[in-house]
């Protein structure tokens, strides 16, 4: 099978274990952490609050060892060792290529039969599997079948299309089995699986609830793939290998930090398995400086600034198991001119404008604390484990004070020694929220009515997914519908597209220490996030929010829009309130909430009129 290249960013978020791809001549399933090889290659992740942060929620033992990007391609490379991801033949069924087409029959009633066999009876030529018709002796062409049985626990197997089609008759019958369509509707009664002996089922039937029986906890993307003694309560479902809800990835993101002014902090964490490794060694601060790798890194920095870093480092991370949106909110948050430094290493570099100099007018010089250039960030993303036909929550709809990692989701491997994650630079602006303006919408009567709606609609969709609701609150649902209305209007202004913005909001619910902040930034490999378009754009904020604001009054889609309601069940968008495709939602990539939780009516007042808009 030729190689096949995939983006790091495909191959975590979309492609990853346990994924099922379509390559050119093969349909596969994409192997767990136990099928990545890196040669020998590779440099580790260092986030040193999202390690901890994944040992606890994920209660993984002493012997995770932290975070690896996806294998990079070597071109140069063709020995057995060299750098990829394994990938498996699945589904093991396929359908013959050569149909049998009924002869004088009209197009509306005609049947067409494709002759199915299992991966056991091809053959390969090159890289193509084929068949060879024991009748004909040709080598036909073959095509894997288009559905397979999964289960809300993550299992996959192949459909027991033999014993479905022969159930209640003779289960040992071996004759060849035929995939029949008749006419061209594509309806599910008319397509069915027969067997030469006259055994049949149709795919209406297997759509049945229970029709497929309980999932036998089978994982082809592990090794081994089945353990003995395993078993799963889940009713297996059919599904097609090309829908949209084969494979949810689970995912945490989080902000790298840099204390302002503290750069040795960060080149220990670029550096920190080697340091690591030294550190049992007396001398280990003279072995570094003399190590070609940590050499230069470590010669602007004292002995004592070293060994004071490391001491300051081992004390925060005793105390690492919350939000990481925390410490990032009090960093960005912290009104410091500066925060972190200027330079092409660094992970942040923020500052944090004049208020003077910006002019503020009503409502924006009452609503916002201070607004912040973020010329440089880094992301990093991790991959811990994925889900199948429904999403997992998303990681806005923890606490802002707790984070809950999902933990139901289906695993990468067997034995988690590692995690796959990937880093991305990019630039933002940072909206820092006056708490007390928030404090003083959210204690209005008709805010009150207002949340209480909200709240239904909370508890509905979690109803839908049969899973405890998570209420985030009336600020987040406001602070989120104004995050997406900037990210609209600042498209327009900075040179990303939308789709290339992303947010993260900071809003605390009740009995939570007030922190509310929208951060609007982008981020990718390499340089081209940090170019300046976006977070040049901070000194026009206060404009740009007037526009962004004015714009949510009126929707192409109103009235039927503005008097949409949060929490109703005349519809499934229990999430919404006033907010279509037409005004506040945006790209999926964009949304750190799949574009839920929006409401426009939480911010103006629209055609119908809104008591509870934040900006009367």
């Amino acid at each position: 099978m030729p190689d096949t290249t995939q983006s790091f960013s495909q191959l975590l978020l979309t492609y990853g274990p346990g994924a099922m791809l379509d390559l050119p001549d093969h349909a596969v399933v994409v192997a767990g952490l136990q099928g990545w090889h890196y040669g020998g290659q590779w440099q580790p992740i260092e986030e040193q609050r999202l390690v901890p942060l994944l040992r606890q929620q994920l209660a993984l033992g002493p012997e995770f060892e932290g975070l690896r990007p996806p294998p990079k391609q070597d071109e140069d490379r063709h020995d057995d060792r060299r750098p990829g991801v394994d990938v498996m033949v699945f589904p093991t069924w396929f359908t013959v290529e050569e149909p049998q087409q009924s002869a004088g029959q009209t197009p509306a009633t005609s049947e067409t039969r494709r002759r199915m066999v299992e991966f056991d009876h091809l053959q390969t030529r090159g890289d193509r599997l084929s068949y060879p018709d024991p009748v004909s002796g040709k080598r036909l062409g073959v095509n894997p079948i288009r559905f397979v049985g999964a289960c809300a626990k993550g299992h996959l197997e192949d459909v027991d299309w033999r014993g479905l089609a022969h159930r209640g008759g003779d289960r040992a019958c071996r004759k060849p089995m035929f995939w029949v369509e008749r006419g061209v509707s594509s309806d599910p009664s008319d397509i069915s699986v027969q067997c030469t002996c006259g055994a049949r089922v149709t795919m209406a039937d297997l759509y049945k609830p229970m029709f497929l029986g309980t999932c036998a906890a089978f994982s082809p993307w592990l090794m081994p793939r089945y353990i003995s003694g395993d078993s799963c309560d889940e009713d297996l479902r059919l599904l097609p290998r090309s829908a949209t809800n084969t494979y949810f990835a689970q995912t945490v993101t989080v902000i790298s930090l840099t204390r302002t002014d503290d750069r040795v902090r960060q080149t220990i964490e670029e550096h920190r398995q080697t340091v690591e490794s030294l550190r049992s060694l007396p001398n280990f601060v003279q072995v570094l400086r003399s190590l070609p790798q940590t050499k230069e890194p470590f010669a602007p920095f004292s002995d004592e600034e070293i060994i004071n870093a490391l001491a300051t480092i081992a004390q925060d991370s005793d105390g690492s198991s919350t939000n990481p949106r925390v410490a990032e909110f009090e960093a960005l948050a912290s009104g410091a001119p500066v925060i972190g430094y200027d330079d092409a290493a660094a992970f942040l570099f923020a500052e944090t404008l004049d208020r003077p100099t910006l002019s503020l007018s009503p409502p924006w010089d009452q609503f916002l604390a201070g607004i912040v250039k973020v010329s440089r960030l880094r992301e990093v993303t991790c991959l811990y484990g994925f889900t199948r036909l429904e999403p997992p929550p998303t990681s806005a709809e923890s606490e802002l004070d707790e984070i809950q990692l999902n933990v139901d989701g289906a695993p990468l491997s067997r034995e988690v020694k590692w995690l796959p994650a990937i880093e991305q630079f990019g630039e933002g602006i940072f909206l820092h929220v006056n708490p007390d303006y928030i404090r003083q919408w959210r204690d209005r009567a008709d805010v009150v009515i207002r949340a209480d709606e909200l709240y239904r609609g909370e508890a509905h969709e979690a109803a839908n997914f049969n899973r405890p609701p998570r209420h985030l609150g009336v600020a987040y649902w406001a602070l989120h519908s104004l995050s997406h209305a900037l990210m609209a209007e600042l498209a327009m202004e900075c040179g990303y597209p939308i789709s290339s913005l992303k947010e993260r909001i900071y809003a605390s619910g009740a009995g939570q220490s007030d922190r509310f902040g929208i951060l609007i930034y982008t981020s990718t490999a390499g340089a081209q996030g940090t170019l300046g378009g976006l977070s040049g754009m901070a000194e026009h904020m206060p404009k740009i929010l007037a526009k962004a604001v004015h714009g949510l009054e009126l929707c192409s889609n109103d009235p039927i829009c503005a008097d949409h309601h949060a929490g109703t069940d005349l519809d499934e968008r229990p999430l919404h309130g006033s907010a279509c495709h037409a005004c506040i939602l945006v790209p999926e990539t964009s949304c750190e909430a799949r574009n839920t939780r929006l409401d426009r009516g939480l911010l103006v007042s629209t055609l119908v009129g809104s008591k509870s808009a934040m900006f009367l």
